[in-house]
Parts: structure tokens; sequence; C-alpha cells
């Protein structure tokens, strides 16, 4: 799969987890992100638990990852006005405006599930930190 098609997957299947599991409308506004970090509240208490359900979510970190993660890019590169695309590193899929400004969604809903907010990993803060580093308010 090329980066547009996973981009492409992991968008859709997004907005239809968030529709179908969680009765949620992913619609790439702001207020959506809250409903992403809900979300991967979700999935690190099962990473806490994986008991309750086979340990199933130690096996899909990765992947559900790069669905979310990929959600929050997306509304990160509306919000740049097509400053930041995408880009395959050797570190993986990240958000990239040129060499020295890059932003990595993917690997922040990794650290949210696995740490939790209480580990200091909050998909929210990224985003609004994101936000300002997009508008150049940060750093000041």
């Amino acid at each position: 799969m090329n980066i547009k098609e996973t981009i492409d997957f992991c968008i859709s299947s997004a907005i239809k987890l968030g529709s179908e599991v969680y009765n949620e409308n992913l619609d790439f506004s702001d207020e959506s992100i809250q409903t992403v970090k809900e979300i991967l509240d979700g999935y690190h208490e099962r990473y806490l638990h994986p008991e309750n359900d086979n340990g199933l979510i130690k096996n899909r970190v990765n992947t559900y990852a790069h669905v979310f993660g990929i959600y929050v890019g997306e509304v990160l590169i509306r919000k740049s006005g097509g400053s930041y695309a995408w880009k395959d590193t050797e570190y993986g899929i990240v958000l990239a405006k040129d060499e020295k400004n890059i932003i990595n969604p993917i690997g922040k809903a990794s650290k949210q599930i696995v740490n939790g907010v209480e580990g200091g990993d909050d998909i929210k803060s990224f985003f609004d930190v994101a936000t300002a580093i997009i508008r150049g308010e940060f750093p000041l």
C-alpha cells in the first residue's frame, strides 16, 4: 500500500469507527479531536486491562495509532492551508512543512494508547500545540 492509499484507508476507517462503533461524527473539526481523545482513552484502558479483550489491543496499537493519528493529521493539514503534507520517512509517516518542521500525530496517538493522559500523552494537547506551531505562534 502506498502512502496515499494508507492515508485514505486510515481516514475512512477513523470515520467509520467513529460513526459505527462510537456513534460519533468525525467531521474534521477542532471539536472532533476531543472525540478522538476519548476513543484513545478507551484504548488505553483496554491496554491496561488486556484480559478484558484477550490481549487483542496489544496487537493493534500500531493500527489504531495510524487510523486516529492520520485523522488528527488531516485536521491539522486543513488548518495549515496546505503548508504541511504527509511524508513517508525512515521514522514512519509524519506531517512535514520542511526538514525542520515535522509533526508526528501517529506517534502521539500510539503514546496515548500505551501511556495514557496520566502518563503525559494527550492527543488533544498535542493538537493544540501543533495548531499553534502551524499558525507560527509557538514557540514564542
